[in-house]
């Protein structure tokens, strides 16, 4: 296959499944249930921007689809910050959630925790302690240099001692709530936000008069309270079984045809590290503590990116339209790191056993959606959703249909590359039966 054949190979991928708005001609960022910013209005879902996430209106909307009631089971290999089980729990519904990163895992927790007017209480005259903390007294400076950097030193040293503070207080459920309000400012307090693949530097930094750092942190952390408070409402559903660990777990957990529904987003295989985009908080959170810490992160999450080399794992797979067509024609382009060929086949062989195992946990007739996005790469489109559709059916799935979200925006050096082919540059929820 050359580039001119590409146009009628995604053609002949999309024949063989129903595309739901495969005629879509725009793109766009906004306004689309998969986009984490449409949880914006929603209590508790709002509490922290995971930009990765989707909305609870797409959650929502699906398990009305299925028709699941207080007895169905549902569960999210890639939870994130928890979309899928704080709307299970809502709705009275049995769920569990797999996710690697802890500081993700932490979100979901706190989000779906069942808290009383008790723990809110406690938490109104914790946050009210924190006006006592001394913000100047000495701290010892992180050992790691770059995140020495992401602050400016008046405010990493009322950061420090806010850290040291909420570690000294006794453990339970209002103590972590002040300490998720906390790590939900740290990235507005900073010098560098959140911005592709990692963290830049802004360019405009958070002003505040010079001995005022304190003040400008506490009123943040005032004002996180302040949401969190405002959406509190005692809930009554079950709580989530949350796991910190690999979707390739699940058949360790769950037991065989067991749930009505797996609803999830994976990382799309568009060389994002997660851990780089959320070093700050994995980091100053302490949810790591040495580079090896985050490197065993990376080890057990799915081979979505290039910024780690994992050992082989699934070397029997092969997908005949990615190894025989897609990759090979890759591989003869200027990429910017040659490993992206290795680092595709290594995606799809994680995503054939994450499925595998999803099948298994699944009822006769139980329903899978996946929420995924294609990228591309010198040009080239990958075609994701089409191909965990194949892979999905092959393992016994039957495809309901792909039903596209979106048109995705690419990076201006794609976007000239790959206009005649913008329809297949896509974010779509694949929807499996078993």
């Amino acid at each position: 296959m050359d580039l001119q054949e590409l146009p009628g190979f995604y053609r002949q991928l999309d024949s063989r499944y129903r595309i739901v708005n495969g005629d879509l001609d725009s793109a766009t960022y906004t306004n689309v249930e998969s986009n984490f910013t449409y949880s914006a209005g929603f209590a508790r879902h709002r509490w922290f921007h995971y930009k990765e996430g989707f909305s609870p209106v797409l959650v929502e909307r699906l398990l009305d689809e299925c028709r699941l009631d207080r007895d169905s089971v549902v569960c999210d290999p890639f939870c994130g910050a928890g979309t899928t089980l704080a709307v299970a729990k809502a709705r009275g519904m049995r769920s569990y959630g797999f996710e690697v990163n802890p500081f993700a895992a932490f979100i979901t927790r706190v989000k779906t925790a069942g808290y009383t007017p008790g723990d809110m209480e406690e938490f109104q005259g914790l946050l009210a302690g924190l006006g006592e903390v001394d913000p100047v007294a000495p701290r010892p400076l992180p050992e790691n240099e770059y995140l020495r950097r992401i602050f400016a030193p008046e405010m990493l040293t009322v950061q420090l001692n806010l850290r040291a503070h909420l570690n000294s207080l006794p453990e339970g459920r209002a103590r972590e709530l002040l300490y998720f309000a906390w790590l939900c400012t740290l990235e507005d307090c900073s010098l560098y936000r959140k911005a592709g693949n990692g963290l830049k530097k802004k360019l405009h930094p958070p002003a505040y008069e010079e001995g005022g750092a304190f003040s400008f942190a506490l009123e943040l952390v005032r004002r996180k309270a302040a949401s969190m408070l405002e959406d509190y409402s005692p809930e009554e559903g079950p709580l989530p079984e949350l796991y910190n660990d690999s979707a390739t777990t699940l058949k360790e957990r769950l037991p065989r045809d067991s749930v009505d529904l797996v609803l999830f987003s994976p990382p799309y295989a568009n060389c994002f590290d997660y851990t780089k985009i959320y070093y700050l908080e994995l980091w100053f959170g302490g949810f790591v503590a040495s580079a090896g810490d985050q490197k065993a992160i990376r080890m057990r999450s799915l081979r979505s990116h290039c910024h780690a080399t994992w050992p082989e794992r699934y070397t029997g797979f092969r997908l005949p339209p990615l190894h025989n067509e897609l990759l090979p024609l890759l591989r003869q382009q200027p990429l910017w790191t040659k490993r992206i060929p290795d680092m595709l086949s290594g995606y799809f062989a994680d995503m054939e056993e994450v499925l595998r195992q999803v099948y298994g946990a699944l009822r006769e007739g139980g329903r899978c959606a996946i929420v995924v996005s294609n990228s591309a790469y010198a040009g080239i489109v990958v075609p994701t959703d089409a191909f965990l559709a194949e892979i999905a059916e092959r393992l016994g799935f039957r495809v309901r249909e792909i039903e596209v979200q979106r048109l995705i925006i690419t990076s201006s050096q794609q976007y000239q590359k790959t206009q005649h082919l913008r329809r297949y540059l896509r974010e779509s929820i694949v929807k499996l039966e078993k």
